[in-house]
């Protein structure tokens, strides 16, 4: 009797347990990749080990456990195309948990193929993750190149299925594909009844079949499609499941790249419509009442298809009509829109909107629904990630939480359900002291030992991105603004560039960038620029750069384009330099570069980058460093020790004043310069010389020594203060380069105290000059000297009539000495007025110094 009741009782904890595991494949179905992946969901974190078998064949497989997730990846060349069956067993210390099959479907590659992650319920669109963030519309009309603008990605239109509007419906598609929106392809008017009592087509069941399907066949290979909308809430209107099931096994015959959707409005009802979809909307339209059923009816919907199918968000965006009698404000968009993302839903679909501000009617909601689409854009990495992130939570219970992980970052997500702002404390699992960075913001707020404190809006969301340790492959020397695209103020655009177009009079208004973190060749980001037809795409311009006559630069960025038949090219231009190269693309990661001299000095070298052809393309790691690389440090013996790198294998060879030759000094190491002067270094292949660079390496006796200036100089130019004038640093030709002193309407007077009396034979004063903004040199320059520090003597002066108007230049003033000095006095007398001829005519002109040397 009690072995019978053992074996009762062993038996009932074996079911539980199996109860707990959950196996299936990572994606709904493989194509080109080389491993497949079976998840095992598991009750604890023990010694669990999965085997698979195809046949009598034993699969060997690599396993990585995470938490209570068992991942088992396995090579898919093993299995044929189509659908195999697989046999499993899940063991733990060497016991068998449970054992069962698992079908592998493998399907031939196709390009616009659409596969469902089912660990995370994330979809794969292009070979990319993709999270649809869109709309219903009707009609179609200019939405597509419009919103994309906005940073919507897809649409669903409510549609007749009719021959007579093929022509129509396959237009809209195509434009779709040209400005990189996907499409959820309606098709609800063929299956089942209308909406609401309404009869719907009047089509028997068989015509609408034999519709249905030459609509599958006229689309399953177009470029937009993401997806076949079969219906419109079944649960709530009484439609029968096995109608909706025959459509769709209709489409996935003929289709097996495309998932199926429906929506739903009854999640009491989850398990009535399983096997009729792919794809699990659900539209909660709570406003004017409280937000609340979004997260209930999304929480069950997740919690009944998970590990299965897509779960989706759609928000309200109507109103003023029926049982509602407003729209929900942008703060509610905004609301139901991030409790979506925090509970689950992998992809947002608004209830709806139409050309001009018919729906939704407020111009602030809509803005809002775009500010959201551009926000989840940029979080997509992490809101598609199967990496186990940290617990969250609130010390609130209205402030909903979650977070996420991706490469070693982690996302925070705060979303407050109350109509009142207040401060509030995040609570993490973390332990760790950081600065959060606050996505879509531009603030920061520290992190101590995992704990965050803040203030949130009314119905307000606050983004929190804690970095990793990622290292950069951004070399120390370039000179462009934010090269990897990583530093983003505003939502989805990176700073450091503005925009006009490759073609004014081909300009397509559909052309699309975006900051994109779903492809990178470093860091979190690339820009992505869609140009829907050719010529009628975006131009990238950065921020001026300092380029220097005589000097050379490589110009360097990594790119890669969307599969196509044929593959678009880009251009990269530098105006200023004379320089126009353009490359095709690839669909892998590539490195391009060119190498050029400066054929003249410039602070306004503007480096622009265009997609000229129709297509996609990601962008990254977009460089301009001098090449070679000349850099100096000041050594405590009033010395300097000058070393010069460059990118390429080829020999360096340097000279001192002078240009250097097949002839000159071979460089294999850093070298010591005692004397002020020009170091000029070339890079040579076969004796010719192919690139160059020069820098003046300050070297003298006051350097490090103590300054003192009678007038001040403009807080906003204050460099490093006293000592910038003898700390070794020398100025560019860029007036905004951290490196002057600026004086505004005062003359120089600056003293140098050598520490003890020294000989001197020259003082070398070095001055911006830049008319264009306001900056001339001084009328005169003197040198005075003295012994004890009050009685001062001319040492020598010399005068300047030359402000040369064009491209901005440095002019040293070398005035000789004699004698000897503790005291060095420097004064520079200020232009003045600024005189006709010139820009700012009548202001106060500017004084800009950076340095002043004694030999």
């Amino acid at each position: 009797m009690k072995k019978v009741m053992l074996s009762a009782l062993l038996c009932i904890w074996g079911m539980v347990l199996h109860a707990q595991v959950k196996v299936f494949s990572r994606y709904n179905y493989y194509l080109a990749e080389k491993e497949g992946s079976i998840i095992c969901i598991l009750p604890d974190q023990g010694n669990y080990k999965l085997n698979l078998s195809l046949g009598s064949d034993k699969i060997e497989t690599t396993a990585k456990a995470e938490g209570q997730r068992l991942s088992s990846r396995f090579n898919l060349d093993v299995l044929p195309i189509g659908n195999t069956t697989l046999h499993y067993v899940l063991e733990k210390e060497n016991a068998t948990v449970q054992k069962g099959d698992i079908s592998i479907t493998k399907l031939a590659p196709k390009a616009n193929a659409v596969q469902i992650d089912q660990l995370t319920g994330g979809l794969i669109a292009d070979g990319l993750p993709f999270f649809p963030f869109g709309f219903y519309c009707v009609p179609v009309g200019d939405l597509p190149e419009r919103e994309v603008t906005h940073g919507f990605n897809m649409i669903g239109v409510y549609q007749e299925n009719l021959p007579e509007g093929m022509a129509e419906r396959r237009a809209y598609m195509d434009r779709c594909a040209q400005v990189g929106v996907k499409v959820q392809y309606g098709v609800n008017s063929l299956v089942g009844s209308g909406h609401n009592g309404d009869k719907g087509l009047d089509k028997t069941e068989q015509e609408k079949l034999a519709l249905l399907k030459s609509e599958v066949l006229a689309f399953r290979d177009h470029p937009a499609l993401l997806s076949y909308y079969i219906n419109d809430e079944p649960d709530g209107q009484g439609r029968p499941p096995a109608v909706l099931e025959a459509a769709y096994q209709l489409i996935r015959e003929l289709d097996p790249y495309h998932p199926v959707s429906i929506v739903f409005m009854m999640p009491q009802k989850a398990n009535d419509f399983r096997n009729t979809m792919d794809i699990a909307m659900t539209d909660p339209y709570p406003i004017p009442g409280p937000a609340d059923k979004v997260m209930d009816d999304l929480t069950q919907y997740a919690k009944a298809y998970q590990y299965e199918k897509s779960v989706w968000l759609v928000p309200q965006a109507f109103g003023g009509q029926e049982m509602w009698n407003r729209e929900p404000t942008g703060a509610e968009i905004r609301l139901m829109t991030y409790m979506g993302l925090i509970g689950g839903a992998k992809g947002i679909q608004y209830y709806v909107h139409a050309p001009g501000n018919l729906n939704p009617q407020s111009v602030s909601a809509w803005s809002s629904a775009s500010n959201v689409a551009v926000e989840t854009a940029q979080m997509t990495s992490f809101l598609l990630s199967a990496d186990q992130a940290p617990a969250l939570h609130a010390d609130d219970p209205k402030i909903l939480t979650k977070a996420f992980s991706y490469q070693g970052n982690t996302l925070l997500i705060a979303v407050n359900n109350e109509n009142k702002p207040k401060a509030y404390t995040l609570t993490t699992e973390m332990h760790k002291n950081a600065n959060v960075e606050c996505w879509f913001e531009n603030r920061e707020v520290a992190m101590e030992n995992g704990v965050v404190h803040d203030i949130i809006d009314a119905y307000g969301t606050r983004v929190y991105l804690i970095r990793g340790n990622n290292p950069s492959a951004i070399p120390a020397d370039n000179m462009t603004l934010n090269p990897g695209f990583e530093k983003i103020v505003s939502p989805g655009l990176p700073i450091g560039s503005n925009v006009s177009s490759t073609s004014h009079r081909k300009a397509d208004v559909g052309a699309s960038f975006f900051a994109d973190p779903r492809e990178h060749a470093e860091g979190m980001f690339s820009l992505r620029l869609i140009t829907p037809v050719d010529s009628g795409g975006n131009k990238i311009r950065l921020v001026p750069m300092v380029m220097t006559k005589g000097n050379s630069y490589t110009v360097s960025i990594r790119a890669k384009a969307k599969a196509q038949e044929h593959m678009p090219s880009f251009r990269i231009a530098v105006d200023a330099m004379e320089q126009d190269h353009t490359f095709t693309l690839t669909s892998e990661w590539k490195e391009y570069n060119f190498t050029f001299q400066a054929p003249v000095s410039s602070t306004t070298a503007i480096l622009s980058l265009e997609l000229i052809q129709q297509g996609t393309a990601w962008f990254d790691v977009l460089t301009a460093s001098p090449d070679p690389v000349i850099t100096y440090k000041i050594n405590a013996d009033h010395t300097a020790t000058v070393q010069i790198n460059t990118n390429s294998n080829k020999e360096i060879r340097y000279a001192v004043n002078q240009l250097p030759d097949g002839q000159s000094a071979l460089y294999t190491q850093a070298f010591p310069v005692h004397v002020a002067g020009m170091i000029s270094a070339g890079i040579f292949e076969h004796g010719r010389q192919i690139a160059g660079s020069g820098i003046f390496v300050p070297v003298n006796l006051a350097l490090g020594k103590k300054v003192s200036i009678a007038q001040a100089y403009a807080p906003q130019y204050a460099a490093h203060g006293d000592s910038t004038l003898t700390d070794g640093i020398m100025g560019t030709t860029a007036f905004k380069c951290g490196k002057w002193l600026g004086f505004g309407g005062k003359d120089l007077d600056a003293t140098v105290d050598m520490e003890t009396v020294t000989p001197t034979k020259r003082v070398i004063a070095s001055f911006l000059c830049d008319p264009n903004s306001g900056i001339f040199l001084p009328k005169e320059v003197a040198v005075y000297t003295s012994k004890d520090g009050k009685n001062y003597k001319l040492a020598g002066k010399v005068y300047n009539n030359k402000n040369v108007r064009g491209e901005p230049y440095l002019q040293r003033f070398s005035i000789p000495v004699k004698g000897s000095a503790r005291y060095i006095r420097v004064t520079g007398k200020a232009f003045g007025a600024i005189p006709e001829g010139y820009l700012f005519v009548g202001s106060t002109s500017w004084l800009f110094t950076d340095e002043i040397l004694v030999q």
